[in-house]
């Protein structure tokens, strides 16, 4: 996704990290969830957890901006688009943008959602994430939010301009924001977006938060 903040463009498609910096906790978390039908990949980046997800479920479905989506980058060492090597590489899967889904009608047993949170400068988005993500669970679907709350690198970003849960931080090159999301303040943007919190805990520098729509909405 691309924001204007004040004046300032920022890029976040260009935070995606590859398959080679997968974090531990993130892919044991979901290799101990187990065998799920239908799961959705909330901000799939460069496809970083996209072997462990197809594992795991009969389908997936990967959901970044169209600008991510389309665009020719190295992907586990090939040169192409996330939708190109999801078509060739993975049966049964598919991925949709971000743009395009309010028109989408699938429901989903297990919604990911990894350092998307912390990638987005401005609330009215966080709001729209967090809404669309509801609306795509199915009556007993889990999503997890899971978002680094501490790391050695927040350093540098403290040193830029604070903007909402974190800093906007310019270099010669770019403009980046990058939001720090703990429990406490992971959990509060949920109930207050109509989610409920199932649990919540940290493992090293990350914060899981699994929630549902409330019981008695279903």
């Amino acid at each position: 996704m691309r924001y204007l903040v004040n004046g300032t463009l920022i890029r976040s498609e260009n935070a995606a990290k590859p398959h080679t910096q997968k974090s531990k906790p993130v892919e044991d978390y979901l290799l101990c969830r187990g065998k799920a039908h239908s799961i959705l990949d909330f901000g799939c980046g460069k496809l970083r957890y996209s072997d462990t997800l197809t594992k795991i479920a009969t389908s997936v479905t990967f959901v970044d901006s169209q600008i991510q989506l389309s665009r020719k980058q190295i992907i586990r060492d090939e040169q192409t688009s996330v939708t190109e090597f999801v078509s060739k590489n993975y049966p049964h899967c598919k991925t949709v943008p971000f743009e395009k889904l309010q028109e989408h009608q699938e429901q989903y047993n297990l919604i990911t959602c990894t350092n998307v949170l912390s990638a987005i400068p401005c609330s009215e988005t966080l709001s729209n994430v967090i809404l669309n993500i509801k609306k795509l669970l199915s009556r007993d679907g889990v999503a997890v939010f899971i978002n680094q709350h501490r790391s050695s690198y927040f350093k540098k970003f403290e040193s830029g301009k604070k903007h909402l849960n974190g800093y906007i931080y310019k270099n010669q090159k770019s403009t980046t924001y990058y939001g720090i999301f703990n429990k406490t303040n992971t959990q509060e943007l949920l109930l207050d977006n109509g989610f409920e919190i199932i649990k919540s805990w940290c493992v090293g520098e990350s914060t899981f938060v699994e929630a549902r729509s409330p019981q008695s909405d279903i």
